[in-house]
């Protein structure tokens, strides 16, 4: 896996005072973020060089969000922005360099990639530029540190005529900017590192919530949501106020990652348009990813939603034993819906090639309610966010521990019931 941050035409949130790279030429006051998502207007920084030496020119620097946790940054970086020279004659070729920044001080923790130089003259036709696999030294990061880069070109013409070299950031387009490709005002440029998964971003899977003495700190709450002290659950009602159960943190990142809960209950009764859903999306603009049950047809539909709606979503009949667990899953490009009796062996109900939104460290995901008559007579219960229950037992195979749910018979079958145990004063 690799963290992916883009050039934005977005200010720096942080400037450093010192341009680190050895630049003949540093004098360009462009600064930008190295986001965790495109933004900002297809935007250029140009200048000149005008020595008849070989001379090296900055063109701007971006620098990324603070580190969320401590960890070493190591591995490679790949990278591909958009760039032009003024004449063939010029024979610019790309200048980069990478390091991090102790918090927002002028001071470096490290050098990642020390002016790395390529070896491929720029196009007089803008196209994008990709350098593959280059190796970044290790640095030690805490806690909000931050990256930055430094991007530039090298004039390798000993001509005393003046040349240009021009670089592309911001855009937002849905496809990101690749080697060669001419749409550098639409597709954005990008910088990956191979080794900074978890540094800079927090996955999906790092909301565990198993609900043992409350809704925890992981979750906001609202409209009649509630913790069901019994049997120690998340209790999410359907009505018209939205109630829900909303991870705290907007900046979770949904690649290469999981997010799953288990669903004991859901709602009965009530009139008109009553359900329930887990829900996955950047911002409250109409797009997200849900699973929703809805009350009045008892079917489950597994949606890709733009403007709130999706058109053609998957659908099928909900089964309490079968369909007990909801995932969300996203494994190299791909996106999953998936459902589950026991945690331990999942179904996929749809998939589709993961959308550009998905690839950003900026989601939120809720679990919620809704009715617009007025409250179903039960609510939904959720249970074990991105955690299996150590109540599901483990059984050896040969090779490995797997897990294995309890069956018992229920009169006319063997079903699928969690083991539970005694707190002192309740069975949960």
């Amino acid at each position: 896996m690799a963290t992916r941050f883009w050039l934005t035409s977005s200010a720096a949130p942080y400037t450093p005072a010192t341009k680190r790279g050895a630049w003949t030429d540093a004098t360009s006051t462009v600064a930008g973020l190295l986001g965790r998502q495109p933004a900002g207007a297809s935007t250029t920084s140009a200048k000149a060089e005008t020595s008849a030496s070989q001379t090296s020119v900055l063109l701007g620097r971006w620098v990324s969000p603070p580190a969320r946790k401590a960890g070493t940054l190591s591995g490679t970086t790949d990278f591909c922005v958009g760039r032009v020279e003024s004449a063939t004659a010029a024979l610019l070729v790309t200048r980069v360099h990478m390091y991090v920044t102790t918090g927002d001080s002028d001071t470096v923790r490290g050098t990642l990639l020390d002016n790395w130089q390529g070896s491929s003259n720029w196009p007089t036709t803008a196209a994008g530029g990709a350098a593959t696999g280059q190796a970044i030294g290790s640095v030690a990061l805490q806690t909000g540190d931050r990256i930055v880069v430094e991007f530039g070109y090298q004039a390798t013409n000993t001509s005393a005529t003046s040349y240009t070299g021009t670089l592309y950031y911001g855009a937002t387009g849905t496809t990101d900017l690749a080697n060669t490709a001419t749409a550098v005002t639409t597709n954005p440029g990008w910088v990956d590192f191979s080794g900074a998964d978890g540094l800079f971003n927090a996955p999906t899977a790092e909301i565990v919530d198993k609900f043992t003495t409350g809704i925890g700190s992981r979750f906001v709450y609202w409209g009649g949501t509630f913790w069901n002290t019994t049997w120690k659950r998340a209790a999410i009602a359907a009505n018209d106020q939205y109630p829900g159960l909303m991870a705290t943190d907007v900046g979770y990142e949904m690649a290469n990652s999981t997010h799953y809960f288990e669903v004991v209950n859901l709602p009965t009764g009530g009139t008109g348009t009553n359900f329930s859903a887990i829900v996955l999306g950047p911002v409250d603009d109409g797009t997200f990813i849900r699973t929703k049950y809805t009350v009045a047809t008892g079917n489950l539909t597994f949606e890709n939603c733009v403007g709130y709606f999706d058109a053609t979503p998957t659908t099928l009949a909900f089964n309490p034993v079968t369909h007990r667990w909801w995932r969300f899953r996203e494994a190299a490009g791909t996106f999953y819906w998936e459902t589950s009796p026991d945690a331990a062996t999942w179904t996929v109900r749809r998939s589709m090639t993961t959308p550009q939104w998905l690839k950003f460290g900026t989601l939120r995901t809720n679990f919620e309610g809704y009715s617009d008559t007025g409250s179903t007579t039960t609510p939904a219960e959720v249970n074990n966010v991105n955690a299996i229950p150590t109540t599901i037992p483990k059984v050896w195979t040969g090779s490995a521990w797997v897990q294995k749910p309890v069956k018992v018979w229920s009169g006319s079958a063997w079903v699928t019931k969690p083991v539970k145990s005694w707190s002192g004063t309740a069975w949960f």
